[in-house]
């Protein structure tokens, strides 16, 4: 690497899981004008050498819809509640239920599918569109994996399970956004405070 290439720090916005994280410094790396990139996923920062733009590093992230902001920018942080960030898994959990007494309760299969369906498109509309992208470009990772599931119980007219399948791997992939923000909100408290220079 050239010593004199710039180094320059970003904070990254967007992050859910760090195989997302691996794979944007891979694709940061393969930008022309960066010598060397390294992400670091616990405090959600990018560390960059070379001459690079902000929009170009994002279009390396799009597609995780990445936000970065330089280091020494003050960061401000739209805080949305859990329920409104997430209605898609209550939506969705709600759905399933219906489905499930109209099934089992009704006996009435043909109109629980309907609800089942519903209740697996919405609440693995995420999960479903990174999962599709990463088939197209023959990249394995925990999505693509869920969607294949999905799909296949979809195939032998499981519907009920796959809409379980879906519910769970959102509210795992909430849970773990969640308390990933709440360790960045503290590492970037203690960031803060600490002076620039000594």
């Amino acid at each position: 690497m050239n010593q004199n290439s710039e180094k320059r720090q970003f904070r990254v916005q967007g992050f859910t899981c760090s195989g997302c994280a691996a794979k944007f410094e891979k694709n940061v790396k393969e930008l022309a004008g960066v010598q060397e990139a390294k992400v670091n996923f616990g405090a959600s920062k990018l560390t960059v050498y070379g001459d690079i733009s902000i929009a170009e590093l994002e279009k390396a992230g799009s597609f995780e819809n990445l936000k970065l902001t330089p280091e020494k920018q003050l960061l401000e942080v739209k805080k949305e509640p859990f329920l409104q960030r997430n209605w898609r898994i209550f939506v969705s959990a709600l759905l399933l239920l219906t489905g499930w007494i109209t099934g089992h309760g009704w006996g009435e299969e043909n109109i629980a599918v309907i609800f089942y369906v519903s209740s697996i498109l919405i609440g693995g509309y995420r999960l479903f569109r990174a999962g599709f992208m990463n088939l197209f470009r023959l990249q394995f990772d925990m999505k693509t994996l869920m969607t294949v599931a999905v799909l296949g119980a979809a195939a032998i007219g499981e519907w009920g399970e796959g809409a379980v399948v879906v519910i769970l791997f959102a509210i795992s992939e909430a849970l773990e956004t969640y308390s990933m923000e709440k360790a960045r909100q503290s590492i970037r408290a203690l960031m803060d405070i600490a002076p620039r220079e000594a």
